[in-house]
């Protein structure tokens, strides 16, 4: 069932006086951004106005406050500098940039100044690990900082630029699918000369599944979306790239984005439905005027709105909602529980989205990739968008790809390519290993270099990093874990107990303490996570930790005896 607000103002009908919300309960994160933006912080008193306004308890404010890292219920300082040190970042220097601006403001991570200017602060992933090391500035993102660009920043001179564009500046991007010449509005006006049922039946031919990991085939999900019902449907793109390592999506929205939103409205034709949301990560928000824009474009050429491409009935709108900073919300539900005003916590499933998903109605979720790799198929049809790829892994895959190589960024590339070509590619060298799939993926040594990326081999959302040999893997395990441990929502045992105990034999293996029965009960320990999480956080935070102790055992002298 949907959730609803419990009390409001007072209204008589049908004689009886009874209680209603004067605004819905999804409307509290918006509420709580503005309020952040407008003064920097949530006082206790804007708890209690806010919780007022939409009729539910002050505490439920108060939980979703102290649940996104975004909202602060203490003042900041007037310009907030958030330091990435997500393991690319790292890597690439990003504590040297930390120390630089302690030394310059006369304040550790996580102090504010006593001017109350500053405030300095660590982050993880902001999806500049192409341009790292890289730091947001009150909301600005900025790549490739280096320690004298410090004192230029603190002096807001103005002469550091974000790095957004810069890989692109110049050259064309290229690539089969995502990345190949279409014509406006195509797939749109493909869309309608098909029919809703012939949409589905399409997608499903073409063998797409989702370009977020998981690989769900999108055209089975769109099926057990659209069937009639007497609920609202609804549509959602999932732009909260959270995964270390991943930055692909900040280049489809900043380049791409009318592709992305051309998806949505086919997929909406093809269920039936008449409302839409982009649930946009706050660290991206800097793109807001540039969807915003081509939202605005897209309803003056009538591919948006009411009477869609001139087919009566058929209306839709998209709204973009911001994320608050939490990397669980990546995760559908989480995501949906997010949309509708609560903390990012993942749902039990059953029942999923497509039944049961915002506001308890039917819903399709998929990712900006998806969305966009969805606009060429229907505009191209299914039998070019099965001559990229192999047999089971139809068309291509965005790679970002950061680490120790010359050419990091974003490449198109067929599923199917090795690693060992994407090394070359990228021109890296002396490579001991690769993380495919960031911080939930695997860790592949130098003699697995030959597999391949491919739902039937290894299936990722698009992080790839690359480490040379002066690089300490046991590091990487620790960042990783780290990263999990400050983004765990806490609502599962396995999960919110589990990680500590990992990291805390991690310090027992780097200091020769880790007997072959602990060992032992380390592994065991993940395998107990990676079953009874209640979502994909817990269930995949152990991987990279097990897949580096397990290729890396003798290089470090692991096991004590």
């Amino acid at each position: 069932m949907a959730k609803t607000c419990a009390v409001g103002k007072k209204i008589i009908k049908d004689g009886k006086e009874i209680m209603v919300c004067d605004e819905s309960r999804a409307q509290l994160l918006p509420i709580l951004e503005q309020i952040q933006d407008e003064q920097g912080y949530i006082s206790d008193n804007d708890m209690q106005k806010v919780a007022d306004r939409l009729g539910i308890h002050p505490v439920e404010v108060y939980s979703v406050v102290t649940f996104y890292s975004f909202l602060k219920t203490e003042k900041k300082g007037e310009c907030v500098i958030s330091v990435s040190n997500c393991l690319s970042n790292e890597m690439a220097g990003s504590e040297k940039i930390v120390k630089e601006f302690e030394k310059k403001l006369n304040i550790k991570a996580g102090e504010t100044t006593n001017d109350k200017k500053f405030t300095l602060e660590r982050i993880s992933c902001i999806g500049m690990c192409d341009h790292a090391p890289a730091i947001l500035v009150d909301g600005k993102l900025i790549g490739d900082v280096r320690t004298e660009d410090v004192e230029k920043i603190i002096n807001g001179q103005g002469s550091i630029e974000s790095k957004i564009n810069k890989d692109n500046e110049g050259k064309k991007r290229q690539g089969p699918v995502i990345f190949s010449e279409i014509e406006p509005y195509a797939g749109l006006k493909k869309a309608l000369e098909l029919g809703k049922d012939a949409v589905v039946k399409t997608l499903k031919d073409s063998n797409l599944r989702g370009r977020g990991g998981a690989g769900f085939p999108t055209g089975l999900k769109w099926e057990l979306t659209a069937p009639e019902a007497e609920d609202k449907k609804y549509v959602i793109c999932n732009a909260d790239e959270g995964e270390p390592g991943t930055f692909k999506d900040k280049i489809l929205l900043a380049e791409y984005c009318r592709l992305l939103f051309e998806g949505m409205v086919i997929g909406a034709f093809a269920v039936g439905a008449e409302e839409g949301y982009v649930y946009l990560r706050g660290e991206y928000k800097s793109f807001l005027p540039v969807l915003k824009k081509e939202l605005v474009k897209m309803k003056k050429a009538g591919a948006l709105g009411s009477g869609i491409m001139g087919e009566k009935g058929f209306n839709f709108d998209v709204t973009i909602k911001l994320g608050a900073g939490a990397y669980v919300c990546g995760e559908e539900t989480a995501l949906i529980e997010s949309l509708e005003g609560y903390r990012g916590e993942p749902r039990n499933r059953p029942p999923y989205p497509v039944n049961t998903g915002f506001n308890g109605c039917p819903t399709i979720v998929n990712n900006v990739e998806t969305f966009v790799t969805v606009t060429h198929i229907i505009a191209k049809g299914t039998d070019w968008f099965k001559s990229f790829g192999t047999k089971k892994s139809s068309g291509s895959k965005l790679l970002s790809i950061s680490g120790d190589c010359k050419n990091p960024g974003v490449y198109e590339v067929p599923f199917g390519i090795s690693i060992k070509e994407i090394l070359k590619m990228v021109k890296a060298e002396d490579t001991q290993a690769v993380q495919v799939g960031g911080a939930s993926g695997i860790c592949l040594p130098q003699n697995r270099f030959n597999r391949k990326i491919a739902f039937e081999d290894i299936s990722t959302g698009g992080s790839i990093i690359i480490f040379n040999k002066k690089r300490n893997m046991l590091d990487a395990a620790e960042n990783f874990l780290k990263f999990f441990e400050e983004e765990s929502c806490g609502q599962c045992t396995p999960c919110r107990e589990g990680i500590p105990v990992l990291l805390e034999g991690l310090g027992k293996i780097r200091n020769g303490e880790c007997t072959e029965d602990y060992m032992s009960n380390l592994l065991s320990l993940c395998e107990t996570m990676e079953l009874a999480s209640k979502c994909g956080l817990g269930q995949t935070a152990p991987k990279a930790f097990v897949s580096i102790l397990e290729n890396f055992k003798k290089e470090y002298n692991l096991v004590k005896y």
